[in-house]
Parts: C-alpha cells; structure tokens; sequence
C-alpha cells in the first residue's frame, strides 16, 4: 500500500514539514499513525507562519517534560513516608484495615475504597 504523504510549508519562515500517515516513535521505536489532531494542528500553523514554532514547541516538550501527575504522586508518597516514620497511626486505620481483611477480592476497583486507603493514609 502506497504511503500518502503530505507537505506543509510555512514560507514566511523557510520551514517545510513532509508528513507521512506513520511515523516511528523515536523513544519506544513503535510505529503510530499519524492522527487527524496532528494533521489538524500542523496546517493550522502552516497556514499562520507558525510551523517552526510547532515544531520547536513539540520538541522542547519531547526534551523537557513537565509530568506534574507524577510530581504529586510522589509528592503525596513522601508525606506517607513520612508519617510511617514518625509512627502516625491514623484513626481511620484500622476501620479501612478491617474493611479490606473482610472484603472479598473484586474483579474491578471500588474507587471508594481507593479513597477510603488514601484519606486513612494522610489524604
């Protein structure tokens, strides 16, 4: 099957972007289809004289990336951590404690449950 490609050029700025409907992921080497959000956004720049800015934009998120998801969730095990340390027994503990021994097992995750740990916990 021939491989459509697509170029897309930004004059104003010399910058030209040829896009093919897969490309290799550099990290993981998985080949990904190109989305139509991709497609969207790059002749969206294209047609403002932005693309290099995408691109660099792209780029510098690729190299430098903010995760703040696993900030907090560290964040959030420091302060566990820290209050196994210092022997904190928090007084939902051994409600949620009991509940879970006396619980059978489910087949999906009961998100209360998940809260009920976590609020035990520092929440």
């Amino acid at each position: 099957m021939m491989e459509k490609l697509r170029t897309y050029t930004d004059y104003a700025n010399k910058t030209a972007l040829t896009l093919p409907d897969h490309f290799i992921d550099v990290k993981t080497g998985n080949s990904i289809k190109v989305s139509q959000k991709i497609q969207e956004q790059v002749d969206y720049h294209s047609n403002n004289n932005t693309l290099i800015h995408l691109v660099l934009s792209a780029l510098n998120s690729y190299l430098h990336p903010k995760n703040t998801n696993s900030d907090i969730i560290l964040a959030e095990i420091n302060e566990i951590k820290k209050m196994m340390q210092s022997g904190y027994v928090p007084v939902q503990k051994l409600a949620v404690k009991e509940k879970i021994l006396h619980a059978s097992i489910p087949d999906e995750v009961d998100l209360k449950e998940v809260e009920d740990v976590l609020e035990a916990f520092g929440g």
